[in-house]
């Protein structure tokens, strides 16, 4: 496979013409790096291979399964995982994995590393004409296998050494994004009437952002709303009706950004979504904002707060079951991290601890260490040196953290400075 910017780059290119006639080696460029997509998949290991697919050792038996993709037969495919969002088009630029393998041989003689997805573009690539083919029959969030003859792919003389000829090859292809290629180049939010392209490609982030999470890729579904996010903020706006429809757009990245960051047990993260849905007066009427919103309140451990949203979507509506399940959540992490005793206990003289108060204190660590509806908690304010030093002392022994917030005290379970102020976060 060739592009113009491969995981697996050509020293000296392809020439298709002499591949269909006399045939073409292959010098594999091993330097090649597309840091592109790094950041987006910085968990995986550099040097971990995860292939997706694998062998297949009879392609005979294993071609019944499939379906043909064109009229001719030479590509057939099956989908081993459903997509979503708009067909592709010669105007689409696609990431995505893939895994291609010989028959009956146990490891691919091609494929993109684990956190490095090929970019293409549909429309100028040089990809042989099966993966073409395969790629464009695709859907965002797509996994599926292809059994692609060597018609479609190396032709009559292979390449040798590597490949042979009439080779036909299984791949296995996994979409993972498309956008609409830009016929202008970058954008330039500076331009007039740049809105018309900045919707589209909105539109198109929103719709893959959607997939993603369908698909549970909250992370990178994370990035595509943000970007989209971020473009609807930098583009200049014409008139009232751009304006309208800037907001709507906006109103449906935030709380589907907000449903992922609650996903990814990101809570301060979601409780600063809010406060731009609250600007947008799309928060105190919008069941499923409060519904989210109760839920991140609720994993910081302001339980006041998030049953006063919980109440208000009940009012929107009423007998919700999910609304009546996360109130029973509510009430048992409320009680679980329960700090009256701890407060009860407690003695003014700022040298002094007792007892009772190390064994609420050890009693409300461990709850909220065990707690997985909770993640971080605010203690009680004026405790004294020797209290918050003991506090302290018992989180390091739990691997647990104590940030600090402004005047107050934050029971973490994760080490991570706080967005912004507690005194920011709620509306």
């Amino acid at each position: 496979m060739d592009t113009k910017e491969p995981p697996l780059a050509l020293e000296n290119g392809l020439d298709l013409g002499k591949l269909f006639t006399t045939g073409s080696v292959l010098h594999i460029n091993e330097d090649y790096d597309d840091t592109e997509y790094n950041a987006i998949f910085e968990n995986n290991e550099d040097k971990i291979i995860d292939y997706i697919g694998g062998p297949v050792s009879s392609f005979e038996v294993f071609e019944k399964q499939l379906k043909p993709v064109d009229e001719n037969g030479l590509v057939k495919k099956k989908i081993l995982e459903e997509g979503g969002g708009l067909p592709l088009n010669k105007g689409c630029t696609v990431s995505l994995f893939f895994s291609g393998y010989w028959e009956n041989e146990t490891e691919p003689f091609d494929y993109t590393k684990s956190h490095k997805p090929l970019v293409v573009n549909l429309n100028e690539n040089g990809l042989l004409p099966g993966i073409q083919i395969a790629i464009e029959s695709m859907l965002v969030g797509e996994m599926a296998v292809f059994h692609l003859s060597y018609v479609v792919m190396y032709g009559q003389m292979g390449v040798p050494p590597r490949i042979k000829p009439k080779a036909d090859c299984i791949f296995y292809i996994k979409l993972i994004k498309s956008i609409n290629t830009p016929k202008d180049g970058k954008l330039d939010f500076s331009e007039s009437n740049i809105f018309d392209r900045v919707h589209h490609e909105v539109k198109v982030l929103y719709s893959l952002g959607v997939t993603l999470h369908k698909t549970k890729n909250f992370t990178v579904a994370i990035q595509s709303f943000r970007k989209a996010i971020n473009m609807l903020h930098r583009c200049r706006l014409a008139d009232e009706k751009e304006e309208n429809i800037q907001e709507k757009l906006l109103i449906k990245l935030y709380i589907n950004l907000l449903v992922c960051y609650n996903e990814t047990k990101q809570p301060l993260k979601s409780c600063t979504i809010c406060k731009e849905l609250n600007r947008l007066n799309s928060l105190w009427n919008n069941v499923k904002a409060l519904f989210h919103n109760a839920k991140a309140l609720r994993m910081i451990g302001q339980f006041d707060a998030a049953q006063k949203r919980l109440k208000r979507a009940l009012q929107l509506c009423p007998d919700n079951e999910k609304i009546i399940a996360e109130f029973t959540v509510l009430t048992k992490t409320r009680a679980s991290c329960n700090q009256a005793k701890l407060v009860e206990n407690k003695i003014l003289d700022s040298n002094i601890i007792n007892d009772s108060f190390k064994t609420e204190v050890d009693n409300l660590i461990k709850n909220f260490k065990e707690n997985v509806n909770i993640c971080k908690l605010t203690l009680p304010d004026n405790l004294n040196a020797a209290e918050m030093d003991y506090i302290k002392e018992t989180c390091v022994k739990e691997n647990l953290f104590c940030n600090q917030i402004q005047k107050d005290y934050l029971l973490d379970k994760e080490e991570q400075v706080p967005i912004e102020s507690k005194i920011d976060l709620f509306i």
